[in-house]
């Protein structure tokens, strides 16, 4: 379980992220509870439903399952995979623009900015891993970060799907990197998190409590780069890259077009 980190020692960027990351974890476990207690309810009504009706020559022996889709019109399986694939992307999309903003934070203490964000236009990955290896000095996608993004990518595009043996054992990779399997903990119990791994395909799925776990994973990360860059926010450090900034000589770095994406 994420611990957030103290208000005195990261910048405003990190509290504006730490409030909406708030946010999508009250929406991961409210609906959860919210909807797995309606579920159970329909699923008791279509059984009294069935009881009641039942007539073996007009119906068969899942008449409680059909009354259950004809009620409800969607699985419990199906919902909960909706759930995470919406937690997921927000959760990866919510680190993007965290990272951005934070990027900006830095930049205008040296006198600029990054361009995109006077547009609707967003940096690409490797236009913002270049800048924060060489001007904060700090990895934004380590093995963990990769793994999510990667889950992230193919909840996107190929939504529950993976169309091989290859892509299947590349997805359980990148979920043991990521480290979310495991029993659950007194503290993670009390959450109420719903248990559908009985529903669950082969494809792109998580549990409910491998996405609360995905979102510690992608937490942790953005402290480690939340503490990088706060001293050169407030604690008056600086290095080659960011006095060229300021200089308004921005060093030359593969990957990241500086004259393009900073206006000095």
């Amino acid at each position: 379980m994420i611990t957030y980190l103290d208000s005195h020692s990261v910048s405003a960027e990190y509290v504006y992220w730490q409030m909406e990351e708030a946010r999508i974890r009250a929406f991961t476990t409210s609906t959860n509870r919210g909807m797995g207690a309606w579920f159970d309810e329909r699923w008791e009504f279509a059984d009294s439903e069935a009881s009641r009706i039942f007539d073996p020559e007009q119906h068969g022996e899942d008449l409680q399952a059909v009354l259950f889709d004809r009620d409800v019109g969607v699985w419990p399986s199906d919902y909960f995979w909706q759930l995470s694939s919406a937690v997921v992307k927000d959760a990866v999309a919510l680190f993007e623009i965290f990272l951005e903003q934070m990027a900006n934070a830095v930049l205008c203490r040296f006198g600029a900015r990054l361009t995109n964000l006077q547009t609707e236009n967003s940096w690409r990955w490797p236009e913002c891993q270049a800048f924060y290896t060489h001007y904060i000095g700090v990895d934004v996608t380590p093995p963990k970060l990769e793994a999510a993004l990667w889950i992230r990518n193919k909840l996107a595009h190929l939504r529950d799907e993976l169309r091989t043996d290859a892509g299947r054992a590349e997805f359980a990779a990148h979920v043991k990197v990521l480290g979310i399997d495991g029993p659950e903990t007194p503290e993670e119990a009390a959450l109420g998190l719903v248990d559908h791994r009985a529903y669950m395909s082969h494809g792109v799925q998580l549990t409910q409590l491998q996405t609360w776990r995905l979102l510690d994973v992608i937490g942790e990360h953005v402290g480690v780069v939340a503490l990088a860059a706060f001293p050169f926010i407030y604690g008056g450090a600086f290095n080659g890259y960011l006095a060229a900034v300021q200089a308004k000589a921005p060093l030359t770095v593969a990957g990241f077009p500086a004259k393009t994406l900073i206006t000095l």
